[in-house]
């Protein structure tokens, strides 16, 4: 079963391999949820499947899924679902996950639910999804960003996750262009966003558009009137709590950067930046860097490869495998290669020679390629064999089983 620490609170280690993708609207859309709703949207839109017929994406989640989300040892889920999908003493609700698209280009913003309804019976979750999200969660082949279940699923507060799917966007979208030009290619320096104070108060939900038509009315502006945004925001609870710089910084951005440096793959550092005589503080500059992951082999990145070329080796790959994979876990294999398929290759034609069953290819594979397999692994009875460890780390229904029988 499951490796727990303390408490309740499982080893989330047990996700590595598992993705999920958003497009980078999404991701900077401007909107309100609770941390729970958006565990439940992660790791939901990470198994989602598309009806042909109606076009209506969905979601099943089990007992192990639900587990590893509210960290639960046994029991019912039954009243931590019912908290989720029902408003508790002004928490939002799984269903107020509301999200404001703003098309500087077309002048046009439009709110939205993300979830239109779901259901808890017999222990399964069902979750289903507004139809205008669509080409942000599912099949997504451009203007995306991946990000690994096992970073986000330990975060303890909503900003830090938010944060760090805002920061993971940018920092992925730089240094892309970087590597590109062939500039920074080690991931030395750190990349810089600017981000205007009010634009990131709605990007984290702080302050929260879909329920006030006059602050829903002056982001649409080309150029929106925060300062009005922020008066108005003072009739909302988090608007009035966090108006003073001092408590964004305490409670959001120095909490979400201790946590991002000790749980997930980046790090920042953040300054203020002011405008005027008495030196307002307008904006946060953040400095993004992925720590402890040098990638020396980021040097051996052709600058020039471009978005074409990605599809058409992830088209590759997809012909190459016998096995059917989702578009964005061999997005995920092939990121780990960067995008070299000769060593896919390898590291599938190893795979293949290996007499016992790999329960999840895509783990494996991703693995394999990070620590450059040479070998097929064949012992089974030691301890400490990757065959033997790895089925039983990403064996989701033996793990349900055993965490129901006991």
């Amino acid at each position: 079963m499951a490796k727990k620490t303390r408490g309740n609170q499982p080893d989330f280690s047990i996700l590595e391999g598992k993705f999920y993708s958003k497009s980078n609207a999404l991701v900077n859309a401007k909107g309100k949820g609770s941390l729970l709703s958006q565990k439940l949207f992660a790791v939901g839109i990470q198994q989602a499947e598309k009806d042909e017929k109606t076009g209506i994406i969905s979601s099943t989640l089990y007992g192990t899924d639900l587990r590893m989300i509210f960290g639960a040892k046994n029991g019912s889920f039954y009243d931590q679902i019912k908290e989720v999908v029902q408003s508790v003493k002004g928490k939002p609700s799984l269903l107020d996950y509301r999200l404001v698209y703003a098309d500087d280009a077309t002048e046009r913003v439009e709110a939205i639910n993300v979830i239109t309804d779901c259901t808890f019976e017999n222990g399964i979750l069902n979750i289903r999804y507004n139809t205008k999200v669509n080409d942000d969660i599912y099949r997504l082949k451009s203007n995306y960003t991946t990000y690994a279940l096992s970073e986000t699923m330990g975060l303890k507060s909503i900003y830090s996750f938010r944060l760090y799917e805002i920061l993971k966007a940018e920092y992925d979208k730089q240094s892309y262009v970087a590597h590109k030009n062939g500039r920074n290619l080690n991931n030395e320096k750190a990349y810089v966003l600017e981000i205007n104070l009010t634009d990131l108060k709605l990007r984290l939900g702080i302050i929260d558009p879909s329920i006030d038509k006059e602050i829903l009315k002056a982001i649409q502006s080309e150029n929106p009137d925060y300062n009005l945004v922020e008066e108005l925001a003072k009739g909302q609870k988090d608007g009035r709590k966090y108006s003073k710089v001092s408590n964004l910084k305490t409670y959001a951005l120095n909490r979400a950067k201790d946590e991002l440096a000790e749980k997930t793959s980046l790090s920042f550092e953040y300054e203020e930046i002011k405008a005027g005589r008495g030196g307002k503080v307008v904006g946060i500059r953040f400095f993004i860097r992925h720590k402890g992951k040098e990638k020396k082999d980021i040097i051996d990145i052709t600058p020039e490869i471009t978005e074409e070329m990605k599809e058409n080796i992830i088209d590759e790959i997809n012909e190459y495998i016998d096995e059917k994979i989702k578009i964005k876990d061999l997005k995920a294999i092939a990121e780990e290669a960067d995008y070299d398929i000769e060593k896919i290759k390898k590291q599938y034609d190893l795979m293949k020679k290996k007499k016992n069953k790999i329960e999840d290819i895509v783990a494996y594979l991703i693995k394999a390629i990070r620590d450059d397999y040479s070998e097929p692994v064949t012992k089974v009875n030691s301890f400490n064999s990757f065959n033997s460890f790895e089925q039983n780390h990403y064996n989701f229904k033996e793990l349900e089983r055993k965490l129901l029988d006991n």
